[in-house]
């Protein structure tokens, strides 16, 4: 059919299609654009520099095909590769490209358990808190919250708190899922915040209670290691090198004044990309008839914790291989060494399940007990 609409022989377009790259003599001149106009590429250079000119924080190209949008309703909007591709064409990168072959290199050659992760739900986020700041004249520190979307949207939202405690991330999450749906999963590091008492094993604190009373599922990230919760962790270091870094504050309400200005903008971007997804009735909310509870954990019928953990071998413990999970040490085959595994607590019948994942089939490697106190 390409062949008798463009009138080649049938060889030539079944040679075309096998090429991953193609010469200059394709059948149109050298340096035009097949399905994009001069007219586009100007606005698209205009809308990146405004950006830049008002100090933006987002400057990817979905915020540019935003902005386009807005600005030109009846035109066609053009892709993303495109803004991309006329972004890089005229210098106007925000910041270097960075590689991530090394990082997807780790997940295939630790067996990172990626599919394990995206079955636990549909609508996932992280959330974590970015190390202490100080400003001008003060010797107190100030602390932040931090939460987003990774699957499902994408939205991102900071807030100043009074310190970095389980109520805090707790009042911050409430006031978020007020406003923005509930998610299934909430994914986090394993600080004491988080986890619970540091003193005490396998202990379930007032953080897992609140998300488990609220039918979120808690997902641990891998101690010590930043790139398996990479989401929440690259979204803080975004806030530390455009909000933090690029101002003097002097005052809590600049610092206020800052985060609600990004929030702002992120939430612009939700609120115009995901504008039909939001239209969905299964999306949930929390209202002022839900209770959140985080004393007591109302009900264990089905609520499991999951975590993403690194086999290693423990010196103290005359090189054992094995994980920590709640605190409590939890002994491993050695021949799991230096590999992820993904382990799962069911709070129901107080069991521990750890599998492996190698290319997205899952070996079970053993079922225990977990006695566990809340």
């Amino acid at each position: 059919m390409i062949a008798r609409a463009l009138g080649i022989r049938r060889p030539t377009i079944v040679q075309w299609l096998r090429q991953k790259e193609y010469m200059d003599n394709r059948g149109w001149s050298k340096g035009k654009k097949r399905t994009h106009t001069e007219a586009e590429e100007r606005r698209i250079i205009a809308l990146k520099k405004e950006r830049t000119r008002r100090k933006a924080y987002f400057h990817g190209r979905t915020y540019i095909q935003m902005d386009y949008a807005k600005a030109y309703p009846d035109a066609p909007l053009p892709s993303t590769w495109f803004i991309r591709d006329v972004i890089a064409r005229n210098g106007l990168q925000s910041q270097t490209v960075t590689m991530r072959r090394h990082q997807q290199n780790i997940v295939a050659r630790l067996l990172f358990p990626e599919r394990s992760i995206t079955a636990l739900g549909e609508l996932q986020q992280a959330g974590d808190f970015i190390g202490k700041k100080f400003i001008t004249g003060s010797s107190e520190p100030i602390s932040f919250f931090s939460t987003s979307y990774y699957t499902g949207f994408d939205l991102h939202h900071i807030w100043r708190i009074l310190a970095e405690t389980a109520p805090s991330a707790t009042q911050c999450l409430t006031a978020w899922w007020t406003r923005f749906p509930v998610a299934n999963v909430f994914r986090m590091d394993n600080g004491t915040p988080f986890r619970g008492p540091v003193k005490v094993e396998a202990c379930i604190g007032r953080f897992l209670k609140f998300l488990l009373n609220l039918g979120v599922t808690p997902l641990f990230s891998a101690p010590y290691q930043s790139y398996t919760n990479p989401h929440i962790e690259g979204h803080n270091s975004t806030f530390a090198a455009k909000v933090w870094r690029t101002q003097h504050f002097t005052s809590h309400e600049q610092i206020d004044t800052e985060c609600d200005r990004f929030n702002a903008e992120s939430e612009e971007f939700f609120r115009w990309k995901f504008k039909e997804q939001l239209q969905k009735t299964n999306l949930r909310y929390l209202t002022a008839m839900d209770t959140m509870d985080a004393d007591v954990l109302r009900s264990t019928q089905g609520k499991k914790i999951h975590f993403i953990r690194f086999v290693e071998q423990w010196t103290e413990r005359n090189d054992i291989a094995g994980i920590v999970v709640l605190n409590r040490f939890v002994e491993m085959p050695t021949l799991y060494l230096n590999q992820y595994v993904f382990v799962t607590l069911d709070l129901e019948t107080a069991r521990l399940t750890i599998i492996s994942e190698q290319k997205g089939q899952c070996h079970k490697i053993f079922n225990k007990p977990f006695p566990y106190t809340c």
